[in-house]
């Protein structure tokens, strides 16, 4: 099997709703430690606001090549993942333990990183972030055949959403 190269993430968007708030706190510490860029893209206070909302903030700047993954948080992780995934071009992933990170990578090319603030401590967390950040996505085979897959089935959403606009 073909190993990517492991280029190194320099740039991170990062966001959370107000359930996710003080994890992401102690992970953008985190991240500046590993000398990554980190641009924090909310919420910025435990006051409650919508997932959705940073959820398509962080996912569009990555889509976008402003930054090279992203981390969302909230609660569970699924709400703000659903939100993430509308974005084309994005693969974002709940990932509760380094199981679910190395995988999400080796096999899925996760961009998009996600927690469930209220189901994994802060210990697991930084463990699923450092794991995340280090694993790289294995090129060749039957899991990029099937990355490229998940782009066809997005291209072709966009251009029947295109032709109903018509």
């Amino acid at each position: 099997m073909k190993r990517a190269s492991s280029a190194a993430v320099r740039r991170i968007a990062i966001g959370a709703d107000h359930g996710g708030f003080a994890l992401k706190a102690k992970l953008v510490t985190l991240l500046q430690g590993m000398g990554v860029e980190v641009a924090d893209l909310g919420t910025h206070s435990e006051a409650p606001c919508d997932y959705p909302e940073i959820g398509y903030k962080v996912a569009a700047s990555v889509a976008q090549g402003q930054f090279d993954r992203g981390i969302l948080l909230c609660k569970s992780g699924i709400g703000i993942a659903i939100a993430a995934n509308k974005v084309p071009g994005i693969r974002a992933a709940v990932c509760a333990d380094r199981f679910d990170a190395e995988r999400s990578r080796q096999h899925n090319d996760a961009n998009v990183l996600v927690l469930g603030a209220e189901k994994v401590s802060e210990a697991t967390a930084k463990q699923i972030v450092s794991t995340w950040l280090t694993t790289p996505f294995e090129a060749g085979g039957r899991h990029e055949r099937r990355v490229k897959q998940i782009a066809a089935i997005e291209q072709s959403v966009r251009k029947q959403a295109s032709k109903r606009r018509s």
